[in-house]
C-alpha cells in the first residue's frame, strides 16, 4: 500500500499546475534546511542529524492539499494562505481579527475559510510542537522528539508559505492584472534559476511571544511587496513573446532585493518559532540519535 500511494503522489506531481500557492518544493527544502543550520547550539545536534529528513517533510502540506486531507478547521488549502486584502480591511490590515472565532463572525465563514487561514493552522501546529517537547522532556525514552522533528517539518512549510508575497493576496497569480503564472515565476523559477547568486542574510533568531501575530505580520510586510514585484514582471516581459533567459534576467534586477529578503525572513522565522517553542516546554535535552519506531508484524 506505501508503495502505491507513493507512486500515486509522484504520478499527482507530474501534473500539479504551476499556480498552487506555494514556494516550489526545492525552495521550501532549502529554506528548511538554511533554517536548521541557523538553529542555538541547544537545538542544533539534535535538527542537523535529521536535517534531511524534516527538509525532505516540510514538503508534506502540499502533498496533502493533493489528496484532500483535512485540518480541525477544514480542507487543507485554504492552511496555506490569507488573502488579507481581500477582506474590504484598509492597510495596515488592523481590523482584521486575530481571534478565528471574531474573524469568522466578522466576515462569514464562506468568505473566512476562502480567504484563507494560515496564521491558525501555524497556531494549531505550533501548540502540538511544544507538546511533542514536553512529551519528550518528560519521557526520553519515547518517541515524543522524534514527532517534534515531524512537527518542525510541518510548521517550517507553513512558516514559510506565509513569508510568500503572493499568500497575502486574492490576485495570488496575476490574475487580476493579467500576469498569470507570476506565482510559480517568483517563488520557483526565479530562485532555482538564481539559487547559486542569491545572498541571503544570516538566519536569526528573534523572539517570538505569540505565532499567530508573528504569521500575521508576515503577511501584512509580505502584501507591502506585491506591487513592486508585478511591476518588475510587467517590465521584463515588456516586448517579450516567452519567459525567457532575458526576461528572468531582467526580472531578478527588479526583485533580488525581494526574495532575498523574504527567502531570509522565512528561515530565521522557521528557526526562530522552532526556538521558541523548544524554549517554551522548557528547554528538554534532545537526542542526537534517532529513535527507531517499533516495528509491528502482522499475524
Amino acid at each position: 500500500m506505501r508503495a502505491i500511494a507513493a507512486a500515486v503522489v509522484a504520478a499527482l506531481l507530474l501534473f500539479w499546475p504551476v499556480s498552487t500557492r506555494a514556494w516550489g518544493l526545492d525552495v521550501h527544502r532549502m529554506i528548511t534546511k538554511r533554517a536548521i543550520a541557523g538553529l542555538p547550539v541547544g537545538l542544533r545536534a539534535f535538527y542537523t542529524a535529521r536535517a534531511d529528513f524534516i527538509s525532505e517533510h516540510a514538503v508534506d502540506p502540499d502533498m496533502w492539499r493533493l489528496v484532500g486531507l483535512k485540518g480541525e478547521l477544514g480542507e487543507e488549502d485554504p492552511n496555506h494562505f490569507l488573502d488579507i486584502d481581500g477582506l474590504g480591511d484598509p492597510r495596515p490590515f488592523k481590523g482584521v481579527p486575530r481571534d478565528w472565532n471574531a474573524y469568522v463572525a466578522k466576515y462569514g465563514a464562506e468568505l473566512a475559510n476562502r480567504t484563507g487561514r494560515v496564521p491558525w493552522r501555524a497556531e494549531e501546529i505550533y501548540k502540538k510542537l511544544v507538546e511533542r517537547f514536553q512529551e519528550a522532556a518528560k519521557n526520553p525514552n519515547g518517541f515524543g522528539a522524534e514527532n517534534a522533528a515531524y512537527l518542525s517539518a510541518i510548521i517550517s512549510h507553513y512558516i514559510e508559505d506565509a513569508h510568500q508575497p503572493f499568500h497575502s493576496v486574492a490576485s495570488y497569480d496575476g490574475q487580476a492584472t493579467n500576469q498569470r503564472g507570476i506565482h510559480a515565476r517568483f517563488e520557483n523559477d526565479l530562485v532555482l534559476r538564481n539559487v547559486a547568486t542569491l545572498k541571503l542574510a544570516p538566519v536569526v533568531i528573534h523572539p517570538v511571544p505569540n505565532v499567530k501575530d508573528f504569521i500575521f505580520d508576515a503577511l501584512i510586510s509580505g502584501e507591502a511587496l506585491v506591487q513592486s514585484i508585478l511591476d518588475a514582471d510587467k517590465k521584463a516581459i515588456e516586448g517579450r513573446e516567452f519567459y525567457d533567459d532575458v526576461y528572468f534576467a531582467t526580472f531578478l534586477k527588479g526583485t533580488r532585493a525581494a526574495v532575498e529578503r523574504r527567502m531570509s525572513e522565512a528561515a530565521s522565522g522557521v528557526a526562530s518559532v522552532i526556538t521558541a517553542a523548544w524554549t517554551e516546554a522548557g528547554k528538554p535535552a534532545l537526542p542526537v540519535k534517532r529513535t527507531a519506531a517499533p516495528v509491528r508484524i502482522r499475524r
